[in-house]
């Protein structure tokens, strides 16, 4: 985290504590009773506010605060990409599609409302469009680690494995300590009868891997690899897993071939 967001957030959490403990103001103040602190605030200030409310697990308090801004700044798109991100994770698709197409309508360039928006779209099915958004989304920042693993289920899905191959390779490059991008790396090399390869990336998301609950998912799929070794004819294919990786102010990728 660079030091001028870190100081950012610490008084964004500073601005928050205060108001829980301060005292309302009468309505005889200079600035009335219908006076709110956060007024007074940038819009990025008021977006860190919101974050800590999530990051606290206050989430209505977050999404609270994001319509308080967006009220005060309705031009400025972050504020609704923002939201829009929180309320994918919420499972709010609608609302999600109707702030991230808000937000982009004020900023078209903003790569990771697009990310986003394509997942929203694909929740309703529309990967068509969903996939466009990435491409644009990647056509500006090509380094941009979710966008290219959200590619990569999608052609995952639609059966090129090649470009889903070369989606998760990008992935390992931008970030090799990330597990989700080597799992689904496996799966692809195992769809390409690559076994020994998807062995191979199995077992380094093994070693990197700090979730339980996968580490024993994929311990299970190494050693059923690895027997199907000695055994003659086509092996199945094993069956995928789902991970919840996130990036920056990204929503959840996509889950892993559901």
């Amino acid at each position: 985290m660079r030091l001028g967001t870190f100081l950012l957030a610490v008084a964004a959490l500073s601005l928050v504590q205060a108001q829980e403990t301060a005292v309302p103001l009468k309505p005889g103040s200079p600035h009335g009773s219908t006076y709110h602190p956060h007024q007074a605030l940038d819009p990025e200030t008021q977006i860190q506010i919101a974050l800590q409310h999530q990051a606290a697990g206050r989430v209505q308090e977050a999404l609270h605060a994001l319509s308080q801004a967006g009220d005060l700044y309705p031009n400025y798109g972050r504020i609704f990409a923002v939201r829009g991100s929180l309320r994918l994770e919420q499972g709010h698709i609608a609302q999600a599609l109707a702030d991230l197409e808000r937000a982009l309508q004020l900023d078209p360039e903003d790569v990771e409302a697009l990310t986003n928006r394509a997942q929203a779209y694909r929740r309703f099915g529309r990967t068509d469009q969903a996939l466009k958004d990435l491409d644009r989304a990647i056509a500006l920042n090509p380094d941009l680690l979710a966008a290219r693993f959200n590619r990569g289920v999608l052609r995952y899905e639609a059966q090129d494995y090649a470009g889903a191959l070369e989606e998760f390779d990008a992935c390992i490059v931008l970030d090799p300590h990330l597990p989700a991008p080597y799992f689904n790396r496996a799966v692809v090399q195992d769809a390409l009868g690559h076994r020994e390869a998807a062995i191979q990336d199995l077992e380094r998301f093994l070693r990197i891997s700090k979730e339980k609950n996968l580490e024993s998912t994929g311990g299970s799929l190494v050693k059923g690899l690895e027997k199907s070794r000695c055994k003659t004819g086509t092996p199945a294919p094993f069956s995928p897993l789902k991970v919840h990786p996130c990036l920056g102010f990204c929503a959840s990728f996509f889950s892993c071939f559901p």
